[in-house]
């Protein structure tokens, strides 16, 4: 039986940037104070990372523990207090700067979906507290949490399939929302949050709020969020975004039990709510034939478990299990054609880790476990089956193993590991199911020659099966009235390709870091890192538009027409290659912090020689911050530029080049400096956009919002 009958109940500028920030360094360089707030309490633990020798530290990269500077992979950290700074109105806010990740879909939130290394879509595997979320509907996005409650991102970077299965192509995103623990302070047993801001590009509100406690063994978070854009948004050039108005609510509850010592369990609820007025594809130019009220609807359920003792090495247990619904209704303003999509996922995650010291300056760590995962979509057009979004399921079983082998107290580091999956696609109608195996190894090493340099290296084979929607589509894919001239209309057609082959990828990379501290002044960290990556794509699923299908001849409708011309969508495997660089420069102190981050991809189809149509603009990004700890200021700004895209196959989007700036204020009263009524209180102001640039983000057609002055007021108390 599948899963769909289970129950349902769960993103000459930088002067301007530069002068923002140094107009507090002098007075900030008096004062080294930090303060108390919730805002503050994160950021604190990340800067006493950067300048007090504690290691940042990763567990997506290897699911382990694992110190970010001596680890063979790529990978980026973001905290919720980077994500709250810019106030973020969307996931293209959040990720901002983040070396190789760009989010695509436009200016329409729900339709937002990430991009790694020129991997885009399902070619990157997304999780959020450990739980898969493989939705695939074009053109609808990927993102079904509001970035408000999110407490840490993990960005690994390159081909992770070894540990994360089908869909790691690109890499992993992870996401881990706030808990109780977060946000309680030492000492105290109930809290709470209030927030309210406003977007003045498209007339945005926010109001957010929720409660935490600590009883026993027990805590709990709970929160809701509301925010409306009640006009349509603007881009640079003061033209509207038509239909890009929308309403979100997002509500959370994180239970977390201690029963015994060592042992953890958390369980999340989540529902998350989003209803526009938008195109049927969200990510396109709205026209009056293709407006739906869309409401979007996410119910998830996830849990964890972990057992750790330190006397026990050999026993660090961890185990997930999720189930999440997403339904979408889209009812078309000009005919009354109602669409429904359904989508379920359910899976089980289960691991551990062992740690040995076979020999003196010798230290393994091995990690090995069992994943098994469901998916199934069910579509219906005014309540008949619908072909565009066909009945169809598929599951994956697999086991996977890696070993952590530090040798001469870390100098050497060696890193193998294999996954190994057996998937199952199972579509109705007249399709036959499939059944095929994949196995997906990799090998990376670090060598750490002195304290402050970290060269590393790595091979990979990675492995994605098709989506269902790739396999199965089938019916009208999109109609363009008058697409030819008056009097004729082209109607596009999906065409089914259920012999697709799975996507397969080796890849190379090689990377440094570098890492001084006490630089210029006590407490301060100075960190490059660079690295180089090339992937091999055989069956890469490419999709081909054919506007007008000369095999299909036009037909007219008499006696007045219209003459119909006809053409089809449909995917191909083909050979491609990415390779780029991508590297980070940060310097961080009390005082002052600066970044520059970048990364250029070069993506190929290797049969032809040809471009392809979905890598990112190459970009470049500045950002700057003074901080004021006595009295609880912060400001900044970043800078962005990215590069034209114009290496795309004949007939491709081409996108321009563009420059943005974002500018920021965030103060947090500080405790024996104003009345103590106000500690816990968080003011933001920011400027998106400053300089009003019209832009769009490759490959998307539609442009990006212009300028936009936010504001947020937030309590903890």
């Amino acid at each position: 039986m599948g899963i769909r009958h289970l129950s349902k109940q769960l993103r000459p500028a930088g002067a301007c940037v530069a002068l923002g920030t140094c107009l507090l360094i002098n007075e900030a360089m008096a004062d080294e104070t930090s303060g108390t707030d919730e805002s503050q309490r994160t950021a604190r633990l990340t800067s006493m990372a950067a300048h007090e020798g504690i290691e940042e530290i990763t567990v997506t990269a290897t699911r382990t523990e694992r110190p970010i500077f001596t680890t063979p992979f790529s990978v980026s950290v973001i905290d919720g207090s980077d994500i709250q700074l810019f106030q973020p109105f969307s996931y293209a806010d959040v990720f901002e700067g983040t070396p190789g990740l760009a989010i695509q879909g436009g200016a329409r939130r729900i339709a937002e979906e990430p991009s790694i290394r020129g991997f885009s879509d399902q070619q990157l595997v997304l999780r959020i507290d450990g739980a898969r979320q493989n939705f695939d509907l074009a053109h609808r996005g990927r993102f079904f949490v509001d970035p408000d409650l999110v407490q840490r991102i993990e960005v690994v970077r390159g081909s992770a399939s070894a540990l994360y299965g089908s869909g790691a192509l690109g890499g992993v995103i992870s996401l881990e929302t706030k808990g109780a623990d977060d946000l309680l302070a030492a000492g105290d047993d109930l809290g709470g949050r209030a927030k309210l801001g406003y977007q003045g590009n498209g007339n945005e509100f926010l109001a957010s709020g929720g409660l935490f406690g600590r009883s026993g063994k027990i805590d709990a978070f709970a929160n809701i969020i509301y925010r409306e854009v009640f006009d349509d948004l603007e881009d640079g050039s003061g033209e509207t975004i038509l239909d890009s108005r929308d309403r979100l609510l997002n509500g959370l509850l994180k239970l977390g039990i201690t029963p015994a010592e060592h042992h953890r369990i958390e369980i999340t609820a989540e529902v998350f709510d989003n209803d526009g007025n938008n195109p049927t594809a969200a990510d396109d130019i709205s026209s009056p034939s293709t407006v739906v009220d869309r409401d979007s609807t996410e119910y998830a359920l996830r849990s964890q478990y972990s057992y750790a003792d330190p006397d026990h090495p050999w026993l660090d247990f961890g185990a997930s299990a999720y189930y999440q619904s997403i339904d979408i209704t889209e009812d078309r303003f000009i005919d009354g054609r109602l669409d429904q999509s359904e989508f379920e996922s359910f899976g089980i995650d289960l691991h551990n880790s062992t740690r040995l010291i076979p020999a003196r300056n010798t230290k393994i760590a091995l990690t090995y476990g069992f994943e098994f995962f469901e998916d199934s979509q069910s579509g219906t057009r005014n309540g008949a089956a619908r072909i565009e979004f066909p009945d169809a399921e598929r599951s994956f079983i697999a086991g996977y193993a890696q070993a952590e082998i530090d040798l001469f107290d870390g100098i050497l580091s060696l890193v193998p590991g294999i996954r190994i999956d057996s998937f199952e696609m199972r579509p109705e109608g007249n399709f036959a199911k499939r059944t095929e195996t994949d196995a997906s190894p990799r090998f990376s090493i670090g060598i750490k020659p002195t304290e402050w340099l970290y060269l590393w290296g790595g091979w990979a084979q990675a492995f994605r099966a098709p989506s269902l929607s790739e396999l199965f589509n089938d019916g009208v894919h999109f109609t363009i009235p008058n697409g030819l001239g008056p009097n004729t209309l082209v109607i596009n057609e999906f065409r089914p390709t259920p012999l697709l082959d799975p996507e397969d990828a080796e890849s190379f990379e090689a990377g440094a870091r570098i890492r001084q501290r006490g630089l210029f002044m006590a407490k301060d960290s100075f960190e490059i890192s660079g690295n180089y990556f090339s992937s091999d794509i055989d069956n890469f699923v490419d999709t081909v538009v054919t506007f007008i299908d000369p095999a299909k001849p036009p037909v007219f409708t008499p006696p007045l027409g219209p003459i119909t011309f006809f053409g089809s969508t449909t995917n191909v495997n083909i050979r491609a290659r990415l390779s780029g660089f991508e590297g980070e420069i940060t310097y961080d102190s009390p005082i002052f912090s600066a970044s520059v981050s970048g990364f250029t991809v070069d993506g190929d189809n290797r049969d032809t020689g040809s471009g392809l149509g979905s890598i990112p603009q190459d970009s470049l990004t500045f950002s700057l911050k003074a901080k004021l700890p006595r009295y609880g200021w912060q400001v900044g700004g970043r800078a962005s530029i990215a590069a034209a895209q114009n290496d795309v196959p004949d007939g491709s989007v081409t996108t321009e080049s563009y420059e943005t700036v974002d500018l920021f204020a965030n103060w947090s009263p500080q405790r024996g400096v104003l009345p103590a009524m106000l500690e816990g209180t968080v003011m933001t102001i920011g400027i998106d956009n400053l300089f009003d640039e019209t832009f769009s983000i490759h490959p998307t057609v539609i442009r990006q919002p212009g300028r936009s002055v936010r504001l947020t007021l937030s309590r903890q108390f």
